[in-house]
């Protein structure tokens, strides 16, 4: 009784207080600023109405005066950064289902992996660092003596650093390699096709030079065998491409910060356990249009060591890329930004003659995520519910729809 009623005391009355922050500069670096917390409870914790912050399975907020001082930092810093994420899904967004979330439980220096029927697995049995996730929410089986409900939460798990090289198995995430396999089926198809034309060319026309067919037979299989020899070999490439060391305080990388709380914010459709890409690219979507960043998660000098993502990647699209294991990718973020850069552009066209813009194009994206789910694909579900949402919400439908389509085109979508 105690607890609750100083709480909701508490709640009446905000106590700001500032702390140094870590903001991106322009030069791709950092820096560490003063900046006010609002919205805290005047208990000398990380914790107000909206956003909670513990140390990881612990239900207290984090105290001001903890002895972990690095605690303390990640702790300010994922306040205040959060604070500005939730501010943009409710004014520039406009979106009710935020406004609507019960306070956010956010961990820090979790390492114990999510487990649907308990919450937290035991930490012997598995172990995380370097990483962040949403978790969706949940509760204990009903059988359980002391059972328990959660409601959405975002973990940060603690840095490590790992050397990398030894540890990966190469599985052909690299530049090379993912590039010819975008390549390799139209080169393959178009050399397999040659040679059936030309069978076929010979059937009718018996008198064909049988020597002319092997010769090119051998110039059409050579190319087939050349690509599948480097598939083979650029397969086992990954570490050619990355630092020896692999390590990020997510706790302190804004974009992530960012990129989590737009899970939580599309999480009522779009359910948080599941990484695929069109759910990532979203996320990374809203996150880049927080940070205001091209080059998004970029390396941080001691804090982190990950690969970036250009939002103006110019890469066409391919069927590889719709797989689990490319939801890092930074297509379908590309994707978006191209719409953006493109309706930013007929908008200001019209503004010249006095006419109104096509749309919101956040507003777009936003509507698009509620008939979208985990099962969503790039090619089919994104592209259509993206045309459909502008029916439906552009002031100038054909504008709207001829920007889209002139997108996806752009990006290898016909």
């Amino acid at each position: 009784m105690f607890i609750s009623s100083f709480s909701a005391l508490a709640s009446e009355k905000s106590c700001p207080k500032s702390f140094e922050i870590l903001e991106r500069d322009k030069k791709d670096g950092y820096t560490f600023v003063s900046r006010e917390l609002k919205d805290l409870y005047c208990n000398e914790s990380f914790e107000g109405d909206f956003i909670k912050i513990v140390l990881a399975t612990e239900e207290e907020a984090i105290s001001f005066n903890h002895a972990n001082e690095e605690l303390v930092k990640k702790a300010a810093n994922v306040y205040h950064h959060l604070t500005i994420a939730r501010n943009f899904w409710l004014n520039e967004i406009k979106s009710d289902y935020v406004k609507s979330l019960p306070q956010l439980i956010v961990r820090l220096d979790i390492t114990n992996a999510y487990s649907s029927a308990r919450h937290f697995k035991n930490a012997e049995q598995e172990k995380n660092y370097n990483n962040a996730w949403s978790i969706p929410a949940g509760q204990t089986p009903g059988f359980v003596k002391e059972s328990k409900k959660w409601d959405k939460e975002i973990w940060f798990s603690p840095m490590k650093k790992i050397e990398a090289r030894k540890m990966i198995e190469s599985d052909g995430s690299n530049p090379i390699h993912e590039s010819l396999m975008i390549v390799k089926d139209p080169i393959i198809d178009f050399n397999k096709n040659r040679l059936l034309y030309t069978g076929i060319s010979m059937i009718a026309y018996p008198t064909m030079n049988n020597s002319s067919f092997l010769d090119l037979a051998i110039k059409t299989l050579g190319p087939i065998a050349i690509v599948y020899g480097l598939l083979a070999a650029t397969k086992h490439m990954d570490t050619w491409f990355m630092d020896k060391y692999y390590f990020v305080d997510t706790a302190m990388v804004p974009e992530i910060i960012y990129h989590e709380y737009a899970h939580i914010a599309m999480s009522d459709t779009m359910k948080t356990v599941h990484s695929v890409p069109v759910i990532e690219g979203m996320a990374d979507y809203f996150a880049s249009r927080i940070a205001d960043r091209r080059h998004m998660y970029k390396k941080l000098k001691n804090i982190s060591s990950n690969k970036d993502k250009n939002v103006k990647n110019k890469s066409f699209y391919h069927p590889y890329l719709e797989g689990a294991w490319n939801a890092t990718s930074d297509f379908t973020v590309s994707l978006l930004w191209k719409g953006k850069i493109e309706f930013d552009k007929v908008n200001e066209l019209r503004a010249k003659k006095g006419q109104p813009p096509i749309a919101n194009y956040d507003e777009i994206i936003y509507l698009t995520h509620l008939v979208l789910n985990e099962t969503s694909d790039i090619a089919n579900d994104l592209t259509k519910m993206l045309i459909q949402t502008c029916k439906e919400k552009c002031q100038g439908v054909r504008a709207g729809v001829n920007t889209l389509n002139n997108v996806f085109e752009a990006k290898g979508l016909n």
